[in-house]
């Protein structure tokens, strides 16, 4: 009986944290100031989207991403590139190759997670 309940108490709080991970402090004040100068990309994710499906870039030239969640907890990766914000963050760089390249959410932020995925064309 006591393994039934310790297990039951376990699922609930796991989904409470699944569930609560998209909704976080929407007061919480910003981490890392935007960047102002150069090309801006700006991403903003709300509850399981971003705010465009691709962001361009010219290839060589730098570029500053200028993160925002905006509904609840999101963060960004950006698959083969050393990209990491999470809550509120920028990072300048420079992609010297053309492709196109993933971004995803890398907060684990509930439900529609997995779907959480826009494009960085570099031309």
């Amino acid at each position: 009986m006591n393994k039934k309940w310790g297990l039951l108490i376990s699922s609930v709080a796991l989904s409470a944290m699944l569930m609560t991970a998209c909704g976080g402090d929407k007061e919480a004040a910003s981490t890392a100031p935007a960047a102002t100068t150069g090309t801006q990309v700006n991403i903003e994710a709300s509850n399981w989207k971003f705010n465009q499906e691709t962001y361009e870039v010219k290839a060589g030239e730098e570029f500053t991403i200028n993160f925002k969640s905006t509904e609840g907890f999101h963060g960004i990766g950006i698959q083969g590139l050393d990209v990491d914000l999470q809550k509120d963050g920028s990072k300048t760089m420079k992609i010297d190759t053309a492709g196109e390249y993933t971004i995803f959410c890398n907060v684990i932020c509930g439900p529609d997670h997995a779907k959480m995925v826009a494009k960085l064309v570099v031309k």
